[in-house]
């Protein structure tokens, strides 16, 4: 099977790559600004386009029978990068793959797309999808012009994904843990709160390439259950070996950031991922993935301990070599 990887030389999609290329031929889409450095150890095919730059994906998709979409804008502080990142550039592969008779494309959405679960009700599929943050709805966008597309396809949404490579910007909680033996958290920390370690994600990524008979359909992956903040230090402190403090911070600031947040959004079209991240820390985003489980076999098996376990390893490294 010939795959193209958009998205190939960021966190999630150098680690797809990773695991495919032994055993499927592999093309990675990649800007000529992009850092190739980071698939050099696989033998893939690289391919130079810019999905803002319709023309640029005839070549990328010749041969080619399916498409692992992965590219978008996550931590941008613009608004208007979200719309180019995540829907101008979803619609501009799907045109794409229409000249070219695409057999399938998995589009890597996000459980941004909810509207957050009341009580400890677990997110499903079928969930309501009530956007809360311009990311979410221009994710939500993105993920109906794929169902419009007409172009086999299935919908993937997983919480934050974490592991070695993960963006500097998730760094932060290991490095306090670490080094400073303290983690913040606005409220009791009882909130539920699904993440998914690279690897499980990936290894359900992998399971999609090959059943047709999924198509059309959207899937919650995540790791197998969720954890409230305080089972996730809990867990960190055991790997660590070491007490993590907990500093509860009053509920009012996560209220306060919240409505910062909406109103630099509103005024100046900006958007600020911390001020979001302490608003989420009031919110319950767990996911069932029991659909996930029995249609497509997914079983996540890297725990949270030894995911993070992983996690801390890498970023030891980082400093080992600073």
């Amino acid at each position: 099977m010939n795959i193209l990887i958009t998205g190939a030389t960021g966190f999630i999609g150098r680690h797809l790559t990773g695991a495919l290329f032994k055993t499927q031929s592999i093309r990675c889409l990649a800007r000529k600004k992009s850092d190739i450095s980071v698939l050099k150890d696989f033998n893939v095919e690289i391919t130079y386009g810019d999905l803002l730059v319709k023309e640029s994906l005839r070549h990328a998709l010749d041969g080619i029978d399916l498409v692992y979409h992965l590219a978008g804008e996550v931590y941008s502080k613009k608004k208007n990068d979200y719309y180019r990142g995540n829907v101008l550039a979803t619609n501009n592969l799907l045109e794409a793959c229409k000249t070219k008779g695409i057999k399938r494309l998995v589009y890597m959405s996000s459980v941004g797309v909810y509207k957050p679960a009341e009580g400890k009700k677990l997110l499903t599929e079928s969930s309501d999808c009530e956007p809360i943050t311009f990311y979410g709805k221009t994710k939500l966008h993105a993920e109906e012009l794929v169902k419009k597309s007409n172009i086999p396809s299935i919908i993937i949404r997983a919480p934050v994904v974490y592991g070695p490579t993960q963006p500097s910007v998730l760094n932060k909680f290991f490095t306090d843990a670490l080094n400073k033996k303290k983690a913040y958290i606005i409220g009791d920390g009882n909130n539920l709160r699904s993440l998914c370690f690279v690897d499980n994600l990936v290894e359900g990524l992998k399971l999609l390439g090959n059943k047709p008979y999924l198509d059309g359909n959207t899937y919650l992956l995540s790791d197998n259950s969720p954890y409230t903040f305080n089972e996730i230090i809990a867990t960190t402190s055991k790997v660590i070996e070491s007490e993590i403090k907990i500093v509860h911070l009053p509920t009012l600031l996560g209220n306060i950031s919240w409505g910062i947040y909406n109103l630099m959004g509103n005024l100046f079209d900006l958007c600020f991922v911390e001020l979001y991240a302490m608003r989420t820390m009031q919110l319950n985003l767990g996911c069932d993935i029991t659909k996930a489980m029995k249609e497509i076999g997914y079983n996540p098996k890297i725990t949270l301990e030894a995911g993070i376990k992983h996690t801390i390893e890498w970023i030891k490294t980082i400093y080992a070599s600073a």
